[in-house]
């Protein structure tokens, strides 16, 4: 009597990965090879995870113990996933998506709002506004804990996709076809003087030959500022650039150098509200040269938000409003 056929197995890795009885590995450490593994760094990843290196190294070292093979080979400075490595994060990553979706269904079915929300904004929108937004945010959702990270503008969006950071808040443009953009409010650029300027035009055309400190041309909003003076010049030829005699990345810093008189600055109205209400600066829109900047929510569409997350960006919208 012949026996019958076995089914078709589906293809193993070339290092067959073995659990060791009563060793499972743990979500934690899954979700630390697969943040490895997207990002291609350990100590990116440790701070994506919030945690140290050596944590980090620990975690993944006993989930090689638990499935009997290595899962990552150094590459130069990168780190790289070996063939059984690509077989558990492909295998790995869809069941940890399905369990967030369902601990996230759970907790909207119960209208609660908990875990941690990791916010990235820049430091002008961490200044001016988060304050006043996060205050009632937190007092509305006591289990939820927040990081607030400050970066630059044109790192931020990469490290929403990245998944260092679950949601950002900045000034950027929509060029990313991968992100999630939404508006939540508006800024008009103002210029900015010392209080002892003599000068009071509204008029760019005044200005131009006086020293200017201004954010670099990575941000947006030089970008919007560039963009509107070469219009302008398109339009009635007049001169299209600034006198440059400083640039930083820091409005705070741009502010001290102008009460310093180092220059003049043309920088977004809130920033640069609390010291023109204190007398400290001033500064007026100008009458032939409107700039306005969007601050926009990013997201990665890809992940399901939690709703703690989803609070938070409704709550940064409702400031808009």
């Amino acid at each position: 009597m012949t026996e019958s056929a076995e089914p078709a197995r589906p293809s193993l890795p070339p290092v067959p990965i073995r659990l060791t009885k009563g060793q499972l590995p743990s979500t934690d450490h899954l979700l630390a090879a697969l943040t490895i593994a997207r990002i291609g760094s350990f100590t990116k990843a440790a701070e994506a995870l919030e945690m140290s290196q050596p944590a980090l190294s620990r975690q993944i070292m006993s989930l090689e113990r638990s499935v009997g093979v290595r899962l990552f080979e150094r590459v130069g400075r990168a780190v790289q996933l070996t063939a059984p490595g690509e077989e558990l994060v492909s295998r790995a990553g869809p069941l940890l998506e399905e369990l967030t979706r369902v601990t996230t269904g759970l907790a909207a079915a119960l209208g609660t709002a908990s875990g941690r929300v990791r916010l990235g904004a820049s430091e002008s929108v961490a200044i001016t506004a988060l304050p006043s937004i996060l205050r009632p945010y937190l007092a509305a959702h006591r289990r939820v804990s927040l990081r607030l990270v400050c970066r630059t503008s044109d790192r931020l969006p990469e490290m929403v996709a990245s998944g260092e950071i679950d949601l950002a808040v900045c000034a950027v443009e929509h060029d990313r076809d991968d992100l999630a953009y939404r508006t939540l409010w508006e800024e008009e650029l103002v210029l900015v003087l010392p209080v002892n300027h003599p000068a009071r035009s509204r008029s760019i055309v005044n200005y131009l030959t006086e020293d200017f400190i201004l954010l670099p041309p990575t941000t947006i909003t030089r970008r919007l500022l560039d963009r509107a003076l070469n219009e302008r010049a398109a339009k009635d030829g007049s001169q299209a650039h600034l006198k440059v005699a400083l640039e930083h990345d820091s409005p705070e810093v741009i502010k001290a150098m102008v009460q310093a008189g180092l220059g003049l600055a043309i920088l977004p109205e809130p920033v640069v509200r609390r010291e023109t209400r204190r007398g400290e600066l001033a500064a007026w829109p100008l009458s032939d040269l409107r700039v306005v900047r969007p601050i926009v929510a990013i997201t990665d569409p890809r992940h399901q938000p939690w709703p703690a997350t989803t609070a938070l960006v409704e709550a940064l919208a409702r400031y808009g409003r």
